[in-house]
């Protein structure tokens, strides 16, 4: 596609939806793919893109990857754990729309519901300009009324794409409700949950919930005693250390990779929490096994 746009992560904070809308957007946008591994899933409903370039996924428990080609569609059901990452030399270009459904309704039962699938579709250009549309909908000037109904366009237009080709039918960590008292500090948590391969500064993670730095820091000190950025910290580490414990042929730069780090920071880092290397503490679980 010549006219495809780099359009960066949007997000809606989704602790205010209008009670008369059956379902959201939570974050719209494309970007090159970085690999990513979720431990515990996402918050929130996943349709992926492929534009250009290839990928691969699989699912906990799966020894083979799937490969997705050029204009191909990936689902993933909120909650659901995974890992994807770019395959071959050439870009891996993907759009996304991410979603949450109130309750089991018309986008579940168009298969957009607790099973993860993946098929071709055909019309790539239809399909990227509603994208983009829910992207301009989305972030600092979200309308959740329009980019609802741009998003049941979306769906729609997946779904009667995927008719033509395919027989297909169309939390993170589970204590962090409970460790987010304040509501503010839950979605935050849960976009840092989300998002933690990524730069975040203190400024988007305030502009996402609609607060100030200071009244975030502030409500994060009363609520998890620690401030955003050192919740961010702990988070990553922590998702470092499993993925370490449980993928043996991980690297340590590829873990640093995963969570957003560079490998000598994220060693040093590791280190001053943990008291010992990342190698170290893998070797010291391998010792005890």
């Amino acid at each position: 596609m010549n006219r495809l746009e780099l359009l960066s992560l949007r997000s809606n904070s989704l602790y205010q939806i209008d009670e008369g809308l059956p379902f959201a957007v939570y974050t719209a946008g494309t970007e090159i793919q970085s690999p990513i591994t979720r431990l515990e899933g996402f918050s929130a409903n996943q349709l992926f893109l492929t534009f250009s370039g290839k990928g691969r996924f699989r699912l906990p428990g799966q020894d083979k990857w799937d490969i997705l080609l050029p204009h191909m569609l990936l689902y993933i059901p909120a909650g659901k754990p995974h890992e994807y990452m770019p395959d071959g030399v050439e870009p891996w270009y993907v759009g996304y729309v991410t979603f949450v459904e109130k309750e089991a309704g018309i986008l579940s039962g168009w298969g957009f519901g607790g099973e993860s699938f993946h098929c071709p579709f055909k019309e790539k250009e239809r399909l990227y300009d509603l994208l983009k549309k829910i992207w301009s909908l989305s972030g600092p000037q979200h309308d959740e009324w329009a980019a609802t109904e741009c998003l049941f366009a979306f769906c729609l237009e997946l779904k009667r794409q995927l008719q033509s080709t395919s027989k297909v039918s169309i939390s993170a960590f589970t204590n962090r409700a409970n460790e987010a008292q304040h509501p503010i500090v839950d979605i935050a948590v849960r976009f840092l949950h989300d998002h933690l391969e990524r730069h975040i500064t203190m400024g988007e993670l305030a502009a996402h919930v609609g607060y100030s730095q200071k009244q975030l820091t502030r409500l994060f000190r009363n609520s998890l005693q620690i401030t955003p950025l050192q919740y961010l910290q702990r988070l990553r580490l922590r998702t470092a250390a499993l993925l370490l414990a449980e993928q043996p042929n991980m690297t340590i730069r590829q873990a640093a990779s995963y969570i957003g780090m560079e490998p000598v920071y994220f060693t040093r880092l590791f280190r001053r929490v943990y008291g010992i290397t990342p190698s170290e503490s893998r070797a010291e679980r391998r010792e005890t096994e």
